[in-house]
């Protein structure tokens, strides 16, 4: 991701513009898209909207990735923010950031959701940090099956917390359900309250809407993103 100062008047408002308001405490949404489309990058959006826009806790959850990338996504996103690129803007955005932010990492076949859960306790009890925003990315989801998905519906249920995954979509595999939901998640839809695709263009990033609440394909103002900052085009 290249540093470029975005000009738009609100580049954060991602999640407000294409769903309206923020997920709720207990509820799953999901980012669908190829290898290489940005879909960590729009997670670490959606987090930095609910740490600079509401204040809030968020717990990132990486698989198979190391926090010090993380860290990178952040860091060049609150270039991309700070006025000029200012370093003293940069620096005052990251002291703002950096309380409200923890990130957990686990390899893929160490990863449980209730480890997940266990992660959020201890957090809680050793480190005095209550998330209200979970953002689990990497989850294989050509391996993960429908109770996994279920266990952390329970998780995020049962520590009031809302969470956003990620999940691969194949060019070469085009098996959809008669919602229009495709591969991987065409079994397990119901168990996710917004699922939002990303279509990659030449000189854009567009965010379809796959599914908000109990709609699929609802008419929503159109979200497109800047490849290179990942902040509203």
């Amino acid at each position: 991701m290249q540093s470029e100062r975005s000009s738009h008047s609100n580049p954060l408002g991602l999640v407000a513009k294409s769903l309206g308001s923020p997920l709720e405490q207990g509820n799953l949404g999901i980012i669908m898209g190829r290898a290489g489309v940005g879909k960590t990058a729009f997670l670490t959006h959606i987090a930095l909207e609910h740490m600079i826009q509401q204040g809030k806790n968020v717990l990132h959850v990486c698989i198979d990735e190391l926090p010090e990338k993380i860290k990178v996504w952040y860091g060049e996103f609150l270039k991309n923010l700070a006025p000029e690129n200012s370093s003293q803007d940069v620096a005052a955005l990251q002291h703002r950031v950096e309380p409200m932010r923890f990130i957990m990492a686990y390899l893929h076949h160490t990863f449980t959701p209730s480890k997940l859960g266990q992660g959020i306790v201890n957090l809680k009890e050793q480190a005095n940090f209550r998330p209200s925003l979970v953002i689990l990315d990497g989850l294989d989801f050509d391996h993960v099956k429908r109770s996994d998905i279920e266990e952390i519906r329970s998780v995020a249920i049962h520590h009031s917390v809302a969470l956003w995954m990620s999940a691969r979509t194949h060019r070469h595999i085009s098996t959809t359900n008669e919602k229009g939901v495709p591969y991987p998640c065409h079994e397990m839809d119901d168990l996710f309250d917004a699922m939002l695709f990303l279509e990659p263009e030449p000189d854009l990033v567009r965010v379809k809407i796959v599914k908000h609440g109990e709609h699929y394909h609802p008419t929503h103002a159109e979200v497109a993103l800047n490849p290179q900052t990942y902040l509203i085009a």
